[in-house]
């Protein structure tokens, strides 16, 4: 199986998440290394390493979607609560001496490729207008309209 090779369409132009975001796919590819190699206690180890540093990384990423204002926070949290559950479960179930590490791999090299190129590509341009003070952000086209057709929706 290819590893995530890191490259500029992995991007979103904001040096903490992008670099963050570089070494969660460091810690993907060291699970798929030791997994490869036949080091099981490594690849928990290091799925527990993975799960420990997309909490942090979640967080900060959360606090500068808040401070921007961005409009689809909730299902943003809700997502990266469900990635960091999900973890969880494979890492509990391997310390019980369950066999998760192709499973656990196979669920977190995929989502998160799909997470920065959707979810966090689409915040990028409303959080870095944020951070250049001045210019309000214009929200996504898809949330102007539904704010247009329903005002008072939740948002």
């Amino acid at each position: 199986m290819p590893k995530i090779t890191w490259s500029e369409k992995l991007e979103i132009g904001i040096a903490s998440i992008d670099e963050q975001h570089h070494r969660i796919i460091d810690l993907i590819n060291e699970l798929q290394d030791h997994i490869e190699s036949g080091g099981l206690v490594l690849a928990n180890q290091t799925l527990h390493t993975l799960i420990e540093y997309k909490t942090f990384h979640c967080a900060h990423e959360e606090e500068l979607l808040q401070q921007a204002g961005f409009p689809l926070l909730k299902p943003h949290k809700r997502a990266h609560s469900e990635y960091i559950k999900e973890c969880t479960v494979f890492h509990r179930r391997a310390e019980q001496g369950e066999y998760t590490a192709h499973k656990a791999l196979a669920f977190v090299k995929p989502w998160m490729v799909k997470h920065i190129r959707g979810e966090d590509m689409d915040y990028a341009e409303y959080v870095k207008r944020h951070q250049a003070g001045g210019e309000s952000p214009t929200l996504p086209w898809h949330l102007r309209t539904l704010n247009r057709l329903f005002p008072n929706r939740e948002k």
